[in-house]
């Protein structure tokens, strides 16, 4: 299993010197990855297939992992499981997150990993879950576990679970209830893509920016706001940005702003993460802002500029009750 991850790492660096486009070395790099996490469960399962199904979310799910990009997992066990059942197939999850650490795909350093309680349940418990963090998204951490339900895409099932089984229970959930809608929103509103000022490098000496954290992620959840809020189950963010244009819940002049900023920030942090990511270093989406070129710092802050723009007009449009 590690020649064929080493193999897969091998292909992706020569598409990388081949100027192969980001997005499709993103689908790639996810394919490989979900495929990774599959076959890591199957060779776990000693005696057959398991009463459970795999799930990813996150960047892998969406088809848009980067170089160095962790998994984050989850497993539906069957309902008639028992609870030592149940501690029995944690134990196994546990076993394919140090098989996969092996062959150096690491697990979701937030914790959203198969082998934690609060991420393997029976089929039922996390149809309990969805309705619960839907009508009550404040308790519970239930904005976050929708946003991970919604990004989910299922691996691996030996009980013939649907690989939308978490996302299309959540689409509809969240299609029911707008308390959910409205949190995901303000979630997805509340950090402004900001980057340090000239004044601020000349008294601070410090102009490190997470790329991920002030760019990426705004956008990403914009989008999974807003195709959520079209009843759409699409995953990846240029798909729902799309559904949230056919569907009136974007504006089209917003939706067209929004695509451009992912496809370059989709660009841009692949370059910056890939040359770690060849020479086997630790890969970081902070960089600095002094060590990149003028080009690309002024780039940068049209991003920042544009999507903090549609956050602010998303905030007022939500605070007029103009979106539901």
């Amino acid at each position: 299993m590690r020649a064929g991850v080493d193999g897969a790492y091998d292909a992706v660096a020569d598409e990388l010197r081949s100027y192969t486009p980001a997005a499709t070395l993103a689908g790639a790099w996810s394919e490989v990855l979900r495929h990774t996490v599959a076959s890591a469960a199957r060779l776990t399962e000693p005696d057959g297939e398991l009463p459970w199904a795999w799930f990813v979310s996150g960047s892998v799910a969406r088809g848009e992992a980067a170089p160095g990009s962790d998994v984050e997992t989850m497993v539906a066990i069957d309902d008639h499981i028992d609870d030592d059942g149940k501690v029995t197939l944690l134990a196994s999850a546990a076993n394919v997150h140090a098989l996969l650490e092996r062959c150096g795909v690491h697990g979701d350093a937030n914790g959203v990993l198969a082998s934690r309680p609060r991420f393997c349940r029976r089929r039922a418990s996390w149809s309990e879950g969805v309705e619960r963090w839907s009508t009550d998204p404040r308790e519970d951490r239930g904005v976050v576990m929708t946003g991970l339900l919604a990004d989910s895409r299922g691996v691996l099932s030996g009980s013939e679970v649907p690989e939308n089984f978490l996302r299309a229970q959540t689409v509809a959930a969240a299609g029911r209830n707008s308390a959910v809608r409205q949190a995901m929103l303000q979630d997805a509103t509340a950090f402004r893509a900001t980057f340090p000022s000239r004044l601020r490098w000349l008294a601070n000496q410090a102009d490190d920016v997470d790329l991920k954290l002030v760019a990426m992620d705004p956008v990403v959840k914009i989008a999974r706001w807003a195709a959520l809020s079209a009843g759409s189950d699409a995953l990846y963010t240029l798909d729902r940005l799309d559904a949230a244009a056919a569907a009136n819940t974007l504006d089209a002049d917003d939706v067209s702003s929004l695509r451009d900023c992912f496809n370059w920030l989709l660009r841009f942090r692949w370059r910056i993460r890939a040359g770690a990511w060849l020479r086997d270093e630790r890969v970081s989406d902070v960089i600095s802002l002094s060590a990149t070129a003028p080009q690309e710092r002024a780039m940068l802050r049209s991003v920042a500029r544009e999507v903090s723009g549609i956050s602010r007009k998303l905030t007022f449009l939500a605070s007029t009750q103009s979106l539901r």
